[in-house]
């Protein structure tokens, strides 16, 4: 009976040294969101990624936003730097951006070079607010914050 345990453990213990491990991804998009700078009277959106495993040294990072009412992108690329282990993105000010509308961002590692694409990740935000509703001149003037007088 002992000598069928030890099998059985040692079989067990084969078996599961013989599963395939799922492969670190590279990158995970960590947060993001709508942002409204008031100061500004504008609206944009980013993210922030988080390295998981070291990135190609030379390579490449590539950030495409969809932007409201269009099928353009808005496209920001950085180089990678050894030791940064975050990179955050964010677009311009956009308009038209619609509550509950869903705005897809994706990254992508590219190779030094030749721009092959080695991984890639995608994440989709919803603004919790309509723009529309927002105002359209700045609210606040001033290093203080000031109320805008014409608004």
């Amino acid at each position: 009976m002992r000598f069928v345990f030890v099998i059985c453990c040692c079989l067990g213990l084969f078996l599961s040294a013989c599963k395939e491990e799922a492969p670190t991804p590279f990158l995970k998009i960590v947060g993001g969101s709508f942002l409204f700078n008031y100061r500004y009277s504008k609206m944009s959106y980013g993210f922030v990624a988080r390295q998981l495993k070291p990135l190609p040294e030379g390579s490449v990072l590539e950030a495409s936003f969809d932007l409201p009412d269009t099928d353009r992108k808005f496209v920001i690329t950085k180089p990678v730097k050894a030791g940064q282990l975050q990179y955050s993105f964010e677009t311009d000010a956009l308009r038209g951006v619609r509550k509950n509308t869903p705005y897809k961002v994706r990254l992508k590692l590219l190779e030094a070079g030749t721009g092959k694409e080695l991984a890639m990740v995608e994440q989709v935000f919803k603004s919790d607010v309509d723009q529309a509703t927002l105002p359209t001149k700045a609210p606040v003037v001033g290093p203080g914050y000031q109320t805008n007088p014409d608004y």
